[in-house]
């Protein structure tokens, strides 16, 4: 089965690290991937709060060096209904994130309390 996700792509991880510069107390990014393989990411608080705007990350291929344009489905609607994936990214090696207990109870507070990390 093909990956539709940007989770990997350097893009991906070049924006958090561009959220995480912009906003130095956002702690990570939080990310919903969508169905069509775009991506909505917006900086997190050490309080579970959301820090600067909602970007989103076309899953389009780029043309030529330009950025990738909006699919079709996100032109239509905001694509919260599509989210397949939702997590927050944090930075540095594993050794350097915080622990899991507490990424699980702010990824609860940003998501809800369903959210889990996978072992």
């Amino acid at each position: 089965m093909e990956n539709k996700t940007n989770f990997t792509s350097n893009r991906f991880q070049e924006n958090c690290q561009k959220i995480l510069l912009d906003h130095p107390d956002a702690i990570g990014v939080a990310y919903k991937v969508l169905d069509c393989g775009c991506s909505l990411l917006c900086g997190v608080s050490a309080q579970g709060d959301p820090i600067g705007i909602l970007r989103h990350l076309s899953g389009q291929p780029s043309k030529k060096g330009k950025m990738p344009p909006i699919c079709l489905k996100c032109k239509i609607d905001t694509g919260l209904k599509r989210v397949v994936w939702e997590g927050i990214y944090w930075p540095g090696v594993e050794n350097e994130q915080p622990d899991k207990s507490f990424r699980l109870l702010i990824g609860r507070k940003v998501f809800g309390p369903g959210y889990f990390e996978p072992d």
